[in-house]
């Protein structure tokens, strides 16, 4: 797929060429190494993100567990001891 880009600065264009240089490739190959690591973070970002949501949800899970089992050992704690 191709992609066109109008209306860039020359001196944002003349440090990308300078950029691609340093690294002995077209500004071409450049731009287009730049496009996919900048998707490719993107999708990482949005799976940390989600990742990072699944652990706060199992963490108000586990809190209201750990509540739930604390009422019922105060409940079974107030009960008479039963002796033989």
């Amino acid at each position: 797929m191709d992609i066109v880009i109008r209306n860039v600065e020359p001196r944002a264009i003349q440090k990308v060429e300078e950029l691609a240089k340093e690294q002995g490739l077209s500004r071409e190959q450049f731009l287009r190494e730049r496009i996919i690591q900048m998707a490719q973070f993107y999708m990482e970002d949005q799976r940390v993100q989600r990742l990072e949501d699944l652990v706060a949800s199992n963490l108000q899970v586990m809190e209201r567990c750990a509540d739930s089992m604390q009422t019922m050992n105060d409940l079974i704690g107030d009960e008479p001891e039963l002796t033989p």
